[in-house]
């Protein structure tokens, strides 16, 4: 059986993606969700940074859901994404330099529209994954898989709607259907850029359902902060969280972004000067809160760690 899902999760990784942009069929390139030669590049250590990953299958009983690995910034936060053409022009505006202005409507959309992707995609490997090993999996943990599968599919396809919204705005150049905020917060060198599901108390029967997009990064000497919603869709957490960060309260700032990593998140990436300053009891605790609370889309979820207390 180890084999078997060792052998899995290998021809899903390497398997040819189509790129994501509505109707282009072209084979998809490594795209980094973050600006790589900017954002990436100005945080890491000898081209290296810090990204959870899950661990073989041999491993989880003693690493946990996630381990710590050091990753080259060729790497890091990629995903098998765009083709070249639409890696390179669609998102040139954001990947210049000279051009970025994260006020700027079009640059918050396509922040929030490549992680957006970057989650699909995941899902859409993770389900592939999933309906294959499910034919060698014991009789007991069929219902398990079967029922796992079924979110990822419901993920997908409410991803999908949002996905849909963004490149409707990023053709017509209107991007009034969403509201993304912009806040300047102290240094930290985190970057995070992902669609979130908090539990809104409505429910997740019908898709679409309420989704936040959350971008977290540095750049120079200000940590940037671009998060919001569809305007048909508005997530009281994501005000709440952006009031809060917007206290200038540096203790506060902090455990928001500690709390968001630990309980809401997978896909982050951190540099190895900040990892470094998290003690291994804290990252012990990050792991067990992270595991304790993979299942819980509560909006009033909070913890009593703060990863980042020490920066």
């Amino acid at each position: 059986m180890r084999k078997e899902l060792l052998d899995s999760k290998k021809k899903s990784a390497k398997k040819l993606r189509v790129c994501m942009f509505d109707n282009c069929n072209k084979t998809a390139i490594k795209s980094h969700v973050l600006q790589k030669n900017g954002i990436l590049r100005e945080i890491s250590v000898n081209n290296h940074l810090i990204q959870p990953l899950p661990p073989s299958p041999f491993e989880t009983e003693n690493k946990g859901v996630f381990d710590f690995k050091k990753i080259g910034v060729n790497d890091v936060y990629t995903f098998k994404g765009f083709c070249k053409e639409h890696d390179n022009d669609l998102f040139e505006v954001i990947e210049s330099n000279e051009n970025l202005n994260f006020d700027n409507e079009e640059q918050k959309a396509l922040l929030s529209y490549r992680g957006l992707c970057q989650e699909i995609r995941r899902k859409e490997i993770a389900h592939e994954w999933l309906s294959d090993v499910i034919k060698a999996c014991p009789i007991q943990s069929i219902h398990m898989m079967q029922s796992t599968m079924l979110g990822y599919k419901h993920g997908i396809e409410n991803l999908t709607y949002f996905k849909t919204e963004f490149e409707k705005a990023i053709k017509s150049n209107d991007f009034s259907s969403f509201v993304l905020r912009t806040i300047k917060i102290p240094k930290i060198e985190l970057c995070i850029s992902v669609p979130l599901n908090i539990d809104d108390n409505k429910g997740i029967d019908k898709i679409p359902y309420t989704t936040s997009f959350i971008n977290v990064f540095p750049k120079n000497n200000t940590c940037y902060i671009i998060a919001g919603f569809h305007k048909d869709y508005k997530c009281n957490w994501t005000n709440k969280f952006l009031k809060n960060i917007s206290t200038g309260k540096r203790k506060i700032i902090f455990k928001e972004l500690s709390d968001l990593v630990t309980t809401r998140l997978e896909f982050w990436t951190m540099s190895p000067n900040l990892f470094n300053k998290i003690s291994d009891k804290n990252i012990k605790k990050y792991k067990k809160l992270f595991t304790d609370n993979l299942f819980n889309h509560s909006q009033s979820l909070k913890t009593e760690l703060n990863l980042f207390r020490h920066i």
